[in-house]
């Protein structure tokens, strides 16, 4: 498993550029030209999908209009490895990134690659979305 997520930390490096980035949801809603959501949009690169039993791993990427600022750091998208269990639906993150520009450009602010623990995949998220893409279902 080390192997497994170090190889997924290294392929991080190879450039975001590579990845083919789907758009997944979106929360950015205009009403005469005022802002209704945060300007929220979430990515997903199928391109990515190892599957092994009943679990697959798949990239993400979330991208905000508005830099989000976290612990004094302001970044402008993120982009986390996710690890799906398909049969008993429930989901961990294996590796996180910040990035200082959109579409996991510029410099990583902020790292974290300890995988979590495993959490329900809830009903109607964006994570349940990405989880059928990732499982193919």
């Amino acid at each position: 498993m080390k192997h497994f997520i170090l190889f997924f930390v290294f392929a991080i490096f190879s450039g975001s550029a590579a990845a083919e980035w789907t758009i997944l949801a979106s929360d950015t809603v205009r009403t005469e030209g005022v802002d209704a959501g945060r300007g929220f949009k979430s990515f997903i690169d199928k391109g990515s999908i190892i599957k092994s039993g009943d679990r697959a791993t798949m990239w993400s990427l979330a991208d905000y209009e508005s830099p989000i600022a976290v612990g004094g750091k302001n970044h402008l998208s993120s982009k986390s490895l996710e690890e799906y269990d398909c049969r008993n639906k429930e989901f961990r993150t294996l590796a996180f990134y910040w990035f200082a520009r959109h579409q996991a450009e510029g410099d990583v602010l902020y790292s974290e690659t300890a995988p979590g623990k495993m959490q329900p995949i809830i009903q109607n998220s964006i994570t349940e979305k990405a989880s059928k893409v990732a499982c193919g279902k």
